[in-house]
């Protein structure tokens, strides 16, 4: 952080940083420790705290939110200002961030506001008790990943950070969903959680990526990433491949039914100056996969047929590339909402930077090839 020239002086920076240290600290082995440090009497240097290390901006955001004034009598006065804004849609959102910076004096009144009518009202309140850990938020976040567009991004965000399996189920939960970019977005949720992230997901490595099978009571889709990780996503019956005759992939890969077996499919791969590779396996898109990667085929070959096969009709299920939630939307207020708030002067004409509208970005992200 850098001061202002007419706030640089050492015993701001100092205030400042104690301030931080009063709201954000870690425990390092046995010892307590802030996360920021008054380097200047302009600059404060400053850790990523691990609840934020997936979201950097809403650490920075809640900082600039922090009172320098230590606790005092002064602070049910400002709760109580805080928690009339709260139930306001126009400064609800500053609102919640101001009680996060708070801390747990902040906790009842933002647990108060999840059984608000308003479900842009219960997204703030959910938002920001998610980031201090607290499992009330799960339900609320859930929903709002469910039903409204516009919170997908940022519910998916605060899910992922929080460490309790409750919010591991619910993610679990909303790969049921027939939104693929719901679906999708909670896979990635829990994948980014690293090695344990994966071994909840059970994941197989297949030479320079990995394929994953997920239960899903929604309709099949097949998810592949050009963006994050090498990875492919099989939700619901992984289908099977219908070739009527022959598939022609890059380099030197074929693939073409086995009329002695039905159900089998046979891939071959010529090369020049390399021994021809074959192998037989089930028509169903793992095997084909794998099959691929037994003759030597890499995630792009991979990519490049299931695209191919989609083109032509042989792919029945849903082929999508990397359809994750947008991050920025605008969620539009309706009269109907801004009605059942508890503060009836909320202007509807002011916009969240997010958007509500059905699940349009699904189709964007769809490969119709």
């Amino acid at each position: 952080l850098v001061l202002r020239p007419e706030y640089q002086h050492a015993k701001t920076s100092s205030a400042l940083a104690a301030a931080i240290n009063r709201r954000f600290f870690f425990f390092d082995g046995t010892t307590r420790r802030g996360i920021a440090k008054a380097k200047e009497d302009d600059f404060l240097e400053m850790e990523t705290h691990p609840r934020y290390r997936n979201n950097i901006p809403r650490m920075m955001a809640v900082i600039r939110a922090i009172s320098t004034a230590p606790e005092s009598s002064a602070t049910q006065t400002r709760l109580a200002e805080l928690a009339d804004k709260l139930s306001n849609p126009a400064t609800a959102a500053d609102a919640a961030l101001q009680l996060e910076a708070m801390g747990e004096s902040a906790v009842p009144i933002l647990i108060d506001a999840l059984d608000s009518k308003n479900p842009e009202l219960r997204f703030y309140a959910a938002e920001s008790l998610a980031y201090l850990d607290r499992t009330e938020a799960i339900e609320s976040l859930e929903t709002a990943i469910r039903e409204t567009a516009a919170f997908r991004h940022p519910s998916l965000l605060a899910l992922q950070g929080m460490e309790h399996q409750l919010a591991i189920d619910a993610l679990k939960r909303l790969m049921n969903e027939a939104s693929i970019e719901t679906r999708y977005g909670s896979f990635c949720a829990i994948r980014r959680q690293g090695v344990e992230g994966k071994s909840i997901l059970g994941g197989k490595a297949l030479k320079s990526f990995y394929l994953y099978q997920m239960p899903s009571i929604a309709e099949p889709a097949v998810v592949v990433s050009l963006r994050e990780s090498p990875e492919i996503v099989v939700f619901g019956d992984s289908g099977r491949l219908d070739i009527p005759q022959f598939l022609r992939g890059p380099n030197g890969l074929i693939l073409k039914p086995d009329l002695s077996q039905p159900g089998k499919l046979k891939i071959s791969r010529f090369q020049v100056n390399a021994e021809d590779k074959r192998a037989t396996v089930s028509d169903s898109i793992p095997s084909v996969i794998n099959g691929i990667v037994s003759v030597g085929g890499g995630y792009g070959d991979v990519v490049s047929i299931l695209r191919l096969a989609k083109a032509k009709g042989y792919l029945p299920n849903q082929l999508a590339v990397d359809p994750l939630p947008v991050a920025i939307r605008v969620y539009h207020r309706d009269e109907e909402t801004d009605s059942t708030t508890d503060d009836s002067s909320s202007d509807s004409s002011t916009t969240n930077e997010a958007s509500e509208s059905s699940d349009t970005s699904d189709a964007k992200s769809t490969d119709s090839e």
